[in-house]
C-alpha cells in the first residue's frame, strides 16, 4: 500500500473516533461508569459503537480510496444509503400517527352512562397531553434514534409547573435494568439531560435523572423513588436538585423501546450495522467510477516523430493551427498527431454492480428500490402500491408488535400519573379522571392511498345485507358526529314518507304546470307537489286547473281542510283552499312532524317552500302551531 493510501487509512480512523469524545464530552463518561460498577466496560464498549453507528448516518461509512499512486486527489463522495433508509423506514412507519384509543375493558355491553363518560374523558385527557407535546414529530424523530441506536426510552414527567412532559431519550443517554425473572419490568432507570450546552466543561451542566424500584420489607410492596442532580462538563456534582423521595406512582414512569435482536438480546440491534458495508462498497464504486471519468474526459493527444521545439505551446483553442515539424534526426519518420479517447466500455458492468449493492441494501430492510424510471407504465392504484410495499407493510407490523406495547404503556402512565397527580393535568381537562377497567388500543397507520371506491361499494353491499347500519356509514366517510346521523337519518325519512304519500302524483302543480322555480323532472324525482309561487294559477291553463282542482278536492276531505285553515288569516285560508289533497295530506304532515319535534322549524319551512309556498305563509302556519303548543 502506498505512503499516501495509508495516511488516508489512518485519516478515516480518526474521523470515527472523534465522535467518542463527542459523546463523552457530552454525558461524562465517569457519571455512566458510576451506575453500573459491575459491568462499567462493557457499557463505555456500549456506548462507543453507538457513537459510531452515529457518526455513519450523519456522515455517511468512510471508504478507502484505492490506486491514486499519488498523482491525483480521488473524489470521496459519501452515499448516505443508511441515512435515506432510515428516514423512510420511519417516516413509513410513523408518518401517519397510529390511533391511540382507551377503550372499556371486557364486554361491551356492560358499560354504562358513567363508564362511558369516564372513557370519554380518559380518551380527551390523552389526545390533548400527546398534541401539546408534539408527539407526532417526536415519535418520528424516536423511531429514527431506535433504528440507529439500537434501543430508544420514553419518559413521562409530571410537574405543576409544567404539567405533562413526553420526551423520547436516545440509546447513548440512559441505562436501565430490569427486574430480576421479568424483563418487563423496570427495576432501575438512570437518564441524562444536556440543559446547558457549551464549550467549556465548568459551564457545561447535565442533569441526572434516576428512578429505582426497591421492595418494601414490611409490606412486601414496591416503592419507586426519584433523585436528581446536577453536573457539569467534567462530572463534578453542582447541585442536589431533588432528594431521593417517594413517588405516588408504583412503577417507574418509563419505557424502554428494543429494536429487533433475538430472544435473550436485551439492547437491540442497529440498522447501521446492517447497511454500512453496503453504503461502503456503493460509496467505492461510485467515486472511482467518478475519478475514471474525470481523468478520461479530457482525451490525451500524443505526437509521434516530431521536431520538440515546434511542440511547445501548441494552442488547445478551437480551430488553433499547429505548425508542426518532423525530427530532421530520423532518416525516414512516421509522424502521427492523435487522441487517446475513453471508450467508458465498463459502464454497463458498474451499472450492473450498483444496482445489484443498492438492491441488496433496499431488501436487507424491506424496502422497495422504486424510482420514476421503474414507474414508468406501471400501474399505480392503491393494491398495485400496497403489493409493492407489501414486505415493508409487514416488517412495520413486526416492529409494531414492539412499539405497540410501549405506546399502550405510555398511555397507561398518563392516566395513571393523572389520578394520583390531578394538580398536573388541570390545564388539560376540567373533568375528574375516575378509573374505570379500560384497556389500549394502538393501530397502526399506513401513508398508502386507499381504494376509496371500492372500499365504499363494499361498504354499501354490507348495508344492503344489514350487516353494517348507515350511522357506521356516514361516520366513517362523513366525520359527522351522533346528532348529525341523527338529523340526516330523520330528514331521509321524511323524504321518503312524502315520496310514498305523492307517488301517485304526476310532479305538476295544481294547474297542471310545471313545478315552480325547477325543472319538472327534479320535482318528479322529489314527489312533491306545488303551486306558483305567489299562490296564483296560471290563466292559460284554468281548464286543466279546474279539472284537477276538482279531482284534488275530491281526493282532500273536509275535515283535513277545516282542521288545516281553523283559527286561521284569511289569506292563508284562501292559500289553502287552493291545496290538492296530496298537497294538504302533505302539509298536515310535516306540521304534526313540526309540533312533535321531528323536524325544526328550517326544515319544516323549506318542505312547504318547496311545495311551491311562500316563506311567510309558512312561517304564518308555524306561527300558528307554536301559539297552540304554548
Amino acid at each position: 500500500m502506498k505512503r499516501s493510501e495509508e495516511l488516508t487509512v489512518y485519516k478515516n480512523m480518526l474521523e470515527e473516533q472523534e465522535d467518542y469524545l463527542t459523546a463523552y464530552n457530552e454525558i461524562p463518561y465517569g457519571l455512566l461508569r458510576d451506575e453500573s460498577p459491575d459491568n462499567k466496560q462493557i457499557v463505555i464498549d456500549e456506548v462507543n459503537r453507538i457513537c459510531k453507528y452515529y457518526n455513519i448516518y450523519r456522515r455517511g461509512k468512510s471508504f478507502t480510496v484505492e490506486g491514486t499512486n499519488g498523482d491525483y486527489i480521488p473524489a470521496q463522495l459519501k452515499y448516505k444509503m443508511a441515512y435515506s433508509l432510515i428516514n423512510k423506514e420511519a417516516r413509513f412507519l410513523f408518518a401517519e400517527q397510529p390511533d391511540i384509543l382507551v377503550k372499556p375493558k371486557g364486554d361491551l355491553a356492560k358499560s354504562t352512562d358513567e363508564s362511558r363518560q369516564a372513557l370519554t374523558v380518559m380518551n380527551d385527557l390523552v389526545k390533548t397531553i400527546l398534541s401539546k407535546n408534539s408527539f407526532e414529530d417526536i415519535l418520528i424523530k424516536g423511531a429514527r434514534d431506535c433504528f440507529i441506536g439500537k434501543r430508544v426510552a420514553g419518559v413521562v414527567n409530571f410537574n405543576e409547573i409544567d404539567g405533562v412532559t413526553i420526551t423520547f431519550v436516545k440509546s447513548t443517554h440512559f441505562l436501565f435494568e430490569t427486574k430480576p425473572g421479568n424483563p418487563n419490568v423496570l427495576s432501575k432507570f438512570v437518564c441524562f439531560v444536556v440543559i446547558t450546552d457549551s464549550m467549556s466543561l465548568a459551564d457545561r451542566r447535565v442533569m441526572k435523572k434516576k428512578y429505582t424500584l426497591e421492595e418494601d420489607d414490611r409490606t412486601n410492596k414496591y416503592n419507586v423513588y426519584l433523585e436528581e442532580d446536577i453536573y457539569d462538563g467534567a462530572g463534578r456534582h453542582i447541585e442536589n436538585l431533588t432528594p431521593k423521595q417517594k413517588i405516588l406512582l408504583d412503577f417507574i414512569p418509563a419505557f424502554v423501546i428494543i429494536n429487533d435482536g433475538l430472544t435473550g438480546e436485551c439492547l437491540g440491534e442497529s440498522e447501521i450495522e446492517l447497511l454500512s458495508d453496503f453504503e461502503k462498497w456503493y460509496s467505492k464504486l461510485a467515486n472511482a467510477d467518478s475519478d475514471a471519468e474525470r481523468k478520461s474526459m479530457n482525451p490525451t493527444k500524443y505526437l509521434v516523430d516530431m521536431e520538440s521545439n515546434s511542440t511547445k505551446g501548441l494552442s488547445t483553442a478551437a480551430g488553433a493551427l499547429w505548425d508542426l515539424g518532423s525530427d530532421q534526426n530520423l532518416e525516414s519518420p512516421n509522424v502521427k498527431v492523435g487522441m487517446l479517447e475513453s471508450q467508458m466500455n465498463y459502464y454497463k458492468a458498474l451499472d450492473t454492480s450498483l444496482n445489484r449493492i443498492k438492491t441488496a441494501g433496499y431488501e436487507l430492510v424491506d424496502m422497495p428500490n422504486i424510482t420514476l424510471e421503474t414507474m414508468q407504465g406501471a400501474i399505480t392504484s392503491g393494491k398495485a402500491l400496497k403489493a409493492i410495499y407489501w414486505p415493508l407493510i409487514v416488517r412495520c407490523k413486526e416492529k409494531m408488535k414492539v412499539w405497540g406495547p410501549a405506546l399502550s404503556k405510555m398511555v397507561d402512565i398518563i392516566i395513571e400519573g393523572a389520578i394520583v397527580y390531578p394538580n398536573c393535568v388541570k390545564r388539560y381537562t376540567d373533568d375528574a379522571i375516575v378509573k374505570y377497567p379500560y384497556e389500549v388500543s394502538v393501530v397502526q397507520n399506513t401513508p398508502l392511498p386507499e381504494d376509496e371506491i371500492e372500499e365504499k361499494t363494499t361498504d354499501l353491499a354490507e348495508i344492503e345485507s344489514q350487516t353494517m347500519s348507515r350511522k357506521t356509514y356516514m361516520q366513517k366517510w362523513r366525520g359527522l358526529t351522533d346528532d348529525q346521523v341523527m338529523d340526516e337519518l330523520n330528514q331521509i325519512a321524511l323524504e321518503r314518507q312524502i315520496l310514498e304519500d305523492s307517488s301517485f302524483n304526476n310532479g305538476l302543480n295544481g294547474d297542471n304546470s310545471a313545478i315552480n322555480k325547477y325543472t319538472r323532472d327534479d320535482f318528479m324525482a322529489a314527489g312533491v307537489n306545488a303551486i306558483n309561487k305567489d299562490g296564483t294559477q296560471n290563466a292559460d291553463s284554468q281548464s286543466d286547473m279546474q279539472n284537477i282542482g276538482q279531482q284534488g278536492s275530491n281526493e282532500a276531505s273536509q275535515s283535513q281542510l277545516s282542521s288545516l285553515s281553523a283559527g286561521k288569516p284569511k289569506a292563508v285560508q284562501n292559500q289553502i283552499e287552493r291545496l290538492n289533497g296530496v298537497q294538504v295530506s302533505s302539509l298536515i304532515r310535516i306540521l304534526s312532524e313540526y309540533r312533535s319535534g321531528i323536524l325544526s322549524r328550517a326544515q319544516a319551512v323549506s318542505l312547504i317552500t318547496s311545495m311551491g309556498l311562500t316563506e311567510k305563509f309558512a312561517d304564518s302556519l308555524l306561527d300558528e302551531e307554536d301559539k297552540k303548543a304554548k
